[in-house]
């Protein structure tokens, strides 16, 4: 991977050009500020620490740093007003960029830990406990994926023990798109991130419908569009009634949060067909 597309990626990519880019910018002002930098980020990183491969391990950090020195006084870090590239995200803030960066963040806190990262995320958090319900994960994208805020909210409460990140994480879990309910969204990798949240929530609602949300989301997945050899399913951007034969596509992108979802899952309930389903994704699409 590393010698190949995603480490080469920077060569080729407009998004991953570092002038003018808003993500290493202090005040967060420039180009290409959206969701691009930390997807390709999130892989990348772990890449680098986990071939200790000096070279990508500096330009990784590159783009860590300028996440770490974009930091307001208001808590708020990298882009100051994202403009998403496919225009269907509504509201004053857009979360949904900086929620692939805490990730990133996560990574290189585990591997050096810079106290920077905790700081960073606790006065971040804080600028979203304030923010007011009605501005607060509106759709599209953040609303559909506010789980992963979730997993970053309880990753600095493992960290810290700080109690008031509990009534962010009720916040979020409030405001975020129905997945408790049945599958909120069938673009397929909303389907693939999402899908498991509710599983997330349950660490601290202790509430068995949480827990049992995923499990029934991926069984309804898997009975309607399912025919697919590979671990996945027909998504090709969305999924669509009638359209449930193998000939129908996956974006990589739904393959990777599927795989990232079921790690998550089995960290959670311990229950191994978890494992087994990201070992079939992973080794079969």
């Amino acid at each position: 991977q590393a010698a190949g597309f995603h480490g080469h990626l920077g060569e080729i990519s407009s998004f991953l050009g570092k002038q003018g880019n808003a993500w290493l910018s202090p005040t967060g002002e420039g180009d290409h500020g959206w969701e691009e930098v930390p997807y390709w980020l999130k892989g990348y990183v772990l890449t680098a620490y986990l071939l200790n491969d000096p070279a990508l391990i500096q330009e990784a950090h590159v783009w860590i740093q300028g996440a770490l020195n974009s930091v307001q006084a208001d808590g708020w870090f990298g882009p100051a007003q994202a403009r998403s590239t496919v225009s269907s995200t509504e509201g004053k803030y857009d979360l949904w960029p900086n929620m692939v960066m805490l990730f990133c963040l996560q990574a290189y806190y585990e591997h050096t830990q810079d106290a920077r990262v905790l700081d960073l995320m606790k006065n971040y958090f804080r600028l979203e406990l304030g923010i007011p319900d009605k501005e607060f994960l509106p759709p599209f994208w953040q609303q559909q994926r506010a789980a992963d805020n979730l997993y970053s909210v309880y990753w600095l409460y493992n960290r810290t023990g700080e109690s008031w990140l509990l009534d962010l994480a009720t916040k979020i879990h409030r405001h975020t798109a129905n997945w408790t309910g049945g599958v909120a969204n069938w673009h397929n990798v909303n389907m693939s991130q999402a899908f498991g949240g509710p599983t997330r929530y349950y660490v601290q609602s202790g509430d068995e419908k949480h827990l049992l949300a995923s499990y029934r989301n991926y069984d309804e997945i898997r009975a309607r569009y399912g025919q697919v050899p590979g671990g996945m399913f027909g998504g090709d951007e969305n999924c669509r009634e009638g359209y449930v034969d193998p000939r129908q596509g996956i974006e990589t992108c739904g393959m990777v949060e599927m795989m990232f979802s079921h790690e998550t899952l089995v960290n959670i309930t311990g229950d191994l067909v978890w494992a087994d389903r990201c070992e079939d994704v992973a080794f079969n699409s």
